[in-house]
Protein backbone atom coordinates (compact mmCIF):
# COMPACT_ATOMS: atom_id res chain seq x y z
CA UNK A 1 0.00 0.00 0.00
CA UNK A 2 1.35 2.93 -0.58
CA UNK A 3 1.69 5.88 2.25
CA UNK A 4 -0.23 8.83 1.38
CA UNK A 5 0.39 11.72 4.18
CA UNK A 6 -3.28 12.85 5.50
CA UNK A 7 -4.58 15.64 8.24
CA UNK A 8 -2.19 17.36 10.78
CA UNK A 9 -1.81 15.67 13.69
CA UNK A 10 0.29 18.20 15.67
CA UNK A 11 2.50 20.35 15.23
CA UNK A 12 5.45 21.46 17.82
CA UNK A 13 8.87 23.39 17.92
CA UNK A 14 10.59 21.36 15.70
CA UNK A 15 8.16 19.20 13.38
CA UNK A 16 4.76 18.01 12.49
CA UNK A 17 3.00 14.86 12.80
CA UNK A 18 1.01 14.25 10.05
CA UNK A 19 -2.00 11.14 9.97
CA UNK A 20 -1.63 8.64 6.81
CA UNK A 21 -4.05 6.05 5.32
CA UNK A 22 -2.24 3.33 7.64
CA UNK A 23 -4.19 4.10 11.36
CA UNK A 24 -0.65 2.31 12.62
CA UNK A 25 1.60 4.68 11.14
CA UNK A 26 2.54 8.42 10.97
CA UNK A 27 4.62 11.07 9.08
CA UNK A 28 7.04 13.51 11.31
CA UNK A 29 8.09 16.27 8.69
CA UNK A 30 11.15 18.25 10.55
CA UNK A 31 11.05 21.98 9.68
CA UNK A 32 13.83 24.53 8.59
CA UNK A 33 14.38 26.08 11.68
CA UNK A 34 17.35 25.39 13.96
CA UNK A 35 16.23 25.53 17.92
CA UNK A 36 19.03 26.31 20.23
CA UNK A 37 18.51 26.83 24.10
CA UNK A 38 15.57 24.88 24.61
CA UNK A 39 13.84 26.86 22.41
CA UNK A 40 14.35 30.29 23.28
CA UNK A 41 16.25 31.23 19.97
CA UNK A 42 15.76 29.77 16.65
CA UNK A 43 18.11 30.01 13.70
CA UNK A 44 16.59 29.07 9.65
CA UNK A 45 19.01 27.72 7.36
CA UNK A 46 17.79 25.98 3.83
CA UNK A 47 18.33 22.08 4.05
CA UNK A 48 17.96 21.87 8.20
CA UNK A 49 15.08 19.77 8.01
CA UNK A 50 16.37 17.13 5.43
CA UNK A 51 20.13 17.26 8.13
CA UNK A 52 18.00 16.26 11.06
CA UNK A 53 16.38 13.86 9.54
CA UNK A 54 19.10 12.09 8.23
CA UNK A 55 20.92 12.49 11.54
CA UNK A 56 17.65 10.81 13.36
CA UNK A 57 17.20 8.34 10.73
CA UNK A 58 21.25 6.76 11.62
CA UNK A 59 20.81 7.10 15.26
CA UNK A 60 17.32 5.68 15.53
CA UNK A 61 18.41 2.27 12.95
CA UNK A 62 22.03 2.48 15.64
CA UNK A 63 19.38 2.00 18.89
CA UNK A 64 17.51 -0.51 17.17
CA UNK A 65 20.66 -2.58 15.92
CA UNK A 66 21.50 -2.34 19.68
CA UNK A 67 17.56 -3.94 21.05
CA UNK A 68 16.85 -0.40 21.78
CA UNK A 69 13.00 0.04 20.27
CA UNK A 70 12.00 3.07 18.57
CA UNK A 71 9.09 4.46 16.30
CA UNK A 72 11.00 4.84 13.74
CA UNK A 73 10.44 3.18 10.48
CA UNK A 74 11.89 4.52 7.48
CA UNK A 75 12.85 7.73 5.82
CA UNK A 76 9.50 9.09 4.13
CA UNK A 77 11.43 11.93 2.47
CA UNK A 78 14.10 14.40 2.30
CA UNK A 79 12.80 15.53 5.62
CA UNK A 80 10.10 13.33 6.97
CA UNK A 81 9.98 9.99 8.33
CA UNK A 82 7.38 7.19 8.25
CA UNK A 83 6.90 6.40 12.27
CA UNK A 84 4.80 4.28 14.47
CA UNK A 85 2.13 6.31 15.78
CA UNK A 86 2.71 6.12 19.07
CA UNK A 87 0.20 7.16 22.41
CA UNK A 88 3.10 9.54 24.06
CA UNK A 89 3.91 10.50 27.51
CA UNK A 90 4.02 13.87 28.34
CA UNK A 91 7.76 13.43 30.20
CA UNK A 92 10.95 14.78 28.52
CA UNK A 93 14.11 12.73 30.23
CA UNK A 94 17.31 14.65 30.14
CA UNK A 95 20.65 12.37 30.09
CA UNK A 96 23.39 15.03 31.85
CA UNK A 97 27.00 13.57 31.14
CA UNK A 98 28.56 17.00 31.76
CA UNK A 99 27.15 20.26 33.32
CA UNK A 100 25.87 22.33 30.95
CA UNK A 101 22.43 24.06 29.80
CA UNK A 102 20.69 25.13 33.09
CA UNK A 103 22.53 22.44 35.05
CA UNK A 104 25.50 24.92 36.01
CA UNK A 105 22.90 27.60 37.26
CA UNK A 106 20.71 25.98 39.34
CA UNK A 107 23.24 23.65 41.16
CA UNK A 108 26.23 25.73 41.49
CA UNK A 109 28.00 23.43 38.85
CA UNK A 110 30.91 24.51 36.92
CA UNK A 111 30.27 24.99 33.58
CA UNK A 112 31.78 22.01 31.02
CA UNK A 113 32.39 20.11 34.23
CA UNK A 114 32.14 16.23 33.40
CA UNK A 115 29.58 14.56 36.25
CA UNK A 116 31.21 11.58 38.18
CA UNK A 117 28.11 9.79 36.73
CA UNK A 118 25.26 10.61 34.31
CA UNK A 119 22.22 12.43 35.87
CA UNK A 120 18.51 12.09 34.55
CA UNK A 121 16.38 14.50 34.78
CA UNK A 122 12.55 14.83 34.21
CA UNK A 123 10.36 17.47 32.58
CA UNK A 124 6.58 17.35 32.34
CA UNK A 125 5.85 18.29 28.66
CA UNK A 126 3.81 21.71 28.99
CA UNK A 127 4.85 24.90 27.05
CA UNK A 128 2.58 26.89 28.64
CA UNK A 129 4.09 26.00 31.68
CA UNK A 130 7.90 25.73 30.44
CA UNK A 131 8.07 22.57 30.99
CA UNK A 132 9.14 22.53 34.45
CA UNK A 133 11.28 19.80 36.39
CA UNK A 134 9.50 16.80 38.49
CA UNK A 135 10.68 13.87 39.89
CA UNK A 136 9.25 10.32 39.45
CA UNK A 137 6.84 11.36 42.54
CA UNK A 138 4.77 14.03 40.82
CA UNK A 139 4.96 11.68 37.83
CA UNK A 140 3.01 8.91 39.46
CA UNK A 141 0.65 11.16 41.36
CA UNK A 142 -0.77 13.62 38.29
CA UNK A 143 -0.80 9.86 36.39
CA UNK A 144 1.51 10.88 33.68
CA UNK A 145 2.78 6.98 33.57
CA UNK A 146 3.33 4.20 35.66
CA UNK A 147 6.21 2.75 38.01
CA UNK A 148 6.76 0.33 35.50
CA UNK A 149 6.67 2.76 32.56
CA UNK A 150 9.03 5.14 34.59
CA UNK A 151 11.71 2.34 35.08
CA UNK A 152 10.97 1.55 31.59
CA UNK A 153 11.89 5.16 30.45
CA UNK A 154 15.01 4.86 32.87
CA UNK A 155 16.61 1.88 32.09
CA UNK A 156 16.04 2.81 28.14
CA UNK A 157 17.89 5.91 28.66
CA UNK A 158 20.67 4.65 30.32
CA UNK A 159 21.23 2.45 27.63
CA UNK A 160 20.47 4.94 24.80
CA UNK A 161 23.68 7.21 26.82
CA UNK A 162 25.98 4.36 26.55
CA UNK A 163 24.89 3.15 22.92
CA UNK A 164 25.25 7.22 21.78
CA UNK A 165 28.65 7.68 23.98
CA UNK A 166 30.39 4.65 22.44
CA UNK A 167 29.51 5.64 18.76
CA UNK A 168 30.34 9.32 19.19
CA UNK A 169 33.84 8.21 20.81
CA UNK A 170 35.09 7.01 17.65
CA UNK A 171 34.51 10.33 15.80
CA UNK A 172 36.24 12.11 18.95
CA UNK A 173 32.69 13.45 19.92
CA UNK A 174 30.89 13.84 23.04
CA UNK A 175 27.59 13.47 24.00
CA UNK A 176 27.38 16.24 27.21
CA UNK A 177 23.27 15.78 27.05
CA UNK A 178 20.54 14.74 25.20
CA UNK A 179 16.68 14.62 25.71
CA UNK A 180 14.65 11.74 24.86
CA UNK A 181 10.83 11.07 24.68
CA UNK A 182 8.75 7.87 25.09
CA UNK A 183 5.18 6.61 23.78
CA UNK A 184 3.24 3.71 23.88
CA UNK A 185 2.97 1.57 20.55
CA UNK A 186 0.73 -1.57 21.33
CA UNK A 187 1.28 -1.11 24.90
CA UNK A 188 4.82 -1.56 24.72
CA UNK A 189 7.48 1.92 25.45
CA UNK A 190 9.73 3.16 22.48
CA UNK A 191 11.98 6.11 21.97
CA UNK A 192 9.30 8.01 20.26
CA UNK A 193 10.71 11.30 19.55
CA UNK A 194 13.69 12.54 17.69
CA UNK A 195 17.68 12.44 18.38
CA UNK A 196 19.66 15.08 16.73
CA UNK A 197 20.70 18.53 17.63
CA UNK A 198 17.66 20.01 18.27
CA UNK A 199 17.76 18.23 21.55
CA UNK A 200 21.20 17.14 22.15
CA UNK A 201 24.29 18.82 23.13
CA UNK A 202 27.01 16.95 21.01
CA UNK A 203 30.67 18.83 21.93
CA UNK A 204 34.25 18.83 20.00
CA UNK A 205 36.16 16.11 22.25
CA UNK A 206 38.90 18.95 22.05
CA UNK A 207 37.33 22.13 22.59
CA UNK A 208 34.11 21.02 24.95
CA UNK A 209 32.24 23.30 22.75
CA UNK A 210 29.38 22.59 20.08
CA UNK A 211 30.71 21.99 16.82
CA UNK A 212 28.27 25.66 15.36
CA UNK A 213 31.18 28.36 15.65
CA UNK A 214 29.58 29.35 19.04
CA UNK A 215 25.84 29.46 17.65
CA UNK A 216 26.80 31.37 14.73
CA UNK A 217 26.37 28.48 12.20
CA UNK A 218 24.32 26.01 13.44
CA UNK A 219 24.57 24.63 9.52
CA UNK A 220 28.15 23.70 9.82
CA UNK A 221 27.14 21.56 13.19
CA UNK A 222 24.55 19.55 11.40
CA UNK A 223 26.47 18.80 8.36
CA UNK A 224 29.68 17.76 10.22
CA UNK A 225 28.17 15.44 12.71
CA UNK A 226 26.24 14.09 9.44
CA UNK A 227 29.71 13.37 7.96
CA UNK A 228 30.71 11.78 10.98
CA UNK A 229 27.70 9.47 11.65
CA UNK A 230 28.40 8.13 7.89
CA UNK A 231 32.00 7.37 8.67
CA UNK A 232 31.12 4.61 11.80
CA UNK A 233 27.86 3.51 10.57
CA UNK A 234 26.40 2.02 7.40
CA UNK A 235 24.01 4.53 6.53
Amino acid sequence: MTLIKQELISEGKTKRMWYTNDPRLAIAESYDDAMMYHGKRKLYFDGKGALANDINAILMQVLEENNIPTAFVRKFSDNSAVVKLAEMLPIEVVVRNYSAGTMPERLGLEYHKKLKSPVLEFCYKNDELGDPFINEYHAYAMELCTQEEMSTMCYNAMRINKVLSDLMREVDVIVADFKVEFGRVNKRLVVADEISPNVARFWDKNTLRRMDNEGKNPELEYQRLLALLRQVTHY
